[in-house]
């Protein structure tokens, strides 16, 4: 037999060293496909859905569910009806059950929030904050708009280390200097502390700021200047316009679909 390639050592194998997937008996696949499915769709309004679940998503969870019950049913010679099988997968998805997890003690979990133990909040939310103002609950957690000037909390932190490091690898004179100018004085102002004269001020000021470029970088110090939100909030802030595009298409496929009579 010709030696095939494996993605179970990276290295040449055999067939033989391939682990089949266990398959449901063809009968049972028909009978979930033409006999459980539709039921389960026909039901699927009717099932609690928590966060961004939708109809679509119980559908495939409550097939998964029903797939399971009928292989658990068929290894052990038991009978069943398709209607049994939609019956008790519907009623699970409905008592907050999922195929993922069965519990009610996960504060994600569908069964913790029927039970009302825990709450899914949007970060879209409006909220009305203690002066009286309103705004979302996203602003509360990452309150840094597109044009605020408040540091990611992260950098924050990684810069104050290298700031210290920086102060210091200074004499005395040039940490005075810093501190006078951090807090918002003039370098005439820090001069007259360090007791040199307006000239000697500037050239120190301009050896400051040499010293600032090669100790942390060209590149930091623009992202400084500039502005430059963390990477975090651009992807925080691409997960919520998924989310909501998803909840619009998911509102606009049920408004479209047909009502049974």
């Amino acid at each position: 037999m010709a030696p095939e390639w494996g993605p179970s050592d990276g290295c040449l194998s055999t067939t033989y060293n391939r682990k089949e997937t266990p398959k449901m008996n063809p009968k049972l696949d028909l009978m979930l496909v033409r006999e459980v499915v539709p039921r389960l769709r026909a039901v699927a309004r009717s099932i609690p859905k928590t966060g961004c679940e939708d109809n679509e998503e119980i559908v495939q969870d409550a097939t998964l569910m029903a797939a399971r019950m009928m292989d658990s049913a068929g290894k052990a010679g038991s009978t069943f009806s398709a209607g049994n099988v939609a019956y008790y997968a519907a009623r699970a998805a409905r008592s907050g059950r999922r195929s993922y997890y069965t519990g009610r003690s996960d504060v994600m979990s569908a069964g913790c929030q029927m039970d009302g133990r825990a709450r899914l909040e949007s970060l879209d939310d409006e909220i009305e904050y203690e002066s009286g103002e309103h705004g979302v609950l996203h602003d509360v957690i990452a309150p840094f708009g597109t044009d605020a000037r408040e540091s990611d909390p992260g950098e924050e932190a990684a810069r104050n280390l290298d700031w210290d490091a920086f102060l210091a690898s200074h004499p005395p004179r040039h940490r005075t200097v810093i501190l006078v100018l951090v807090k918002g004085g003039t370098m005439r102002e820090a001069g007259k502390r360090c007791g040199i004269g307006d000239s000697a001020a500037l050239k120190l000021k301009r050896r400051i700021a040499s010293d600032l470029v090669e100790f942390f970088g060209l590149d930091v110090i623009r992202r400084l200047l500039d502005g430059v939100r963390p990477g975090w909030e651009s992807d925080l802030r691409m997960t919520r316009e998924r989310h909501l595009h998803l909840c619009q298409m998911a509102g606009a496929a049920d408004a479209a679909m047909p009502v049974p009579g």
